[in-house]
């Protein structure tokens, strides 16, 4: 397994769309496009490898020189339970740590509540609706 940070001018970024308009939008019904949001320009797009095949990806977008939100997690489905998803945000959490970054929050949809309590994240809200389905405010220290 490998990970590497790309941009979004880089070619790989269509593969990181892809990977997250088919793990993520397309089973809620979302037409290909619905994945691009706004702040994905200026947010850090983390991806994972088996071989030369990206399986994972997942994007940081700094709020300020200490806290930032994860968003669009994606893994392959054929991937998934081995590890990679751990692995993957472990690794980025190390690098935002030494970059500085104290803090990290996410919105986890119902059903990725378990993982991310298993990775350190608490629950600290109510529910909200993103993308038509409920999401759950949880956050990380990570000093």
């Amino acid at each position: 397994m490998k990970f590497r940070f790309i941009r979004t001018q880089d070619p790989e970024y269509a593969t990181e769309l892809m990977l997250r308009w088919e793990n993520l939008r397309k089973p809620l019904g979302l037409p290909p496009g619905s994945e691009v949001l706004p702040e994905d320009k200026d947010s850090l797009h983390f991806t994972a490898y088996d071989k030369k095949q990206m399986v994972g990806c997942v994007v940081f977008h700094p709020e300020n020189k200490e806290k930032g939100r994860l968003y669009q997690m994606a893994v392959s489905q054929e991937y998934r339970g081995k590890g990679f998803g751990r692995k993957m945000i472990a690794t980025l959490e190390q690098f935002l740590s030494k970059s500085g970054y104290k803090e990290v929050y996410l919105y986890a949809r119902d059903e990725s509540i378990g993982f991310y309590k298993r990775v350190g994240y608490h629950l600290d809200g109510e529910s909200t609706q993103l993308a038509g389905i409920s999401h759950f405010l949880m956050s990380k220290t990570i000093v």
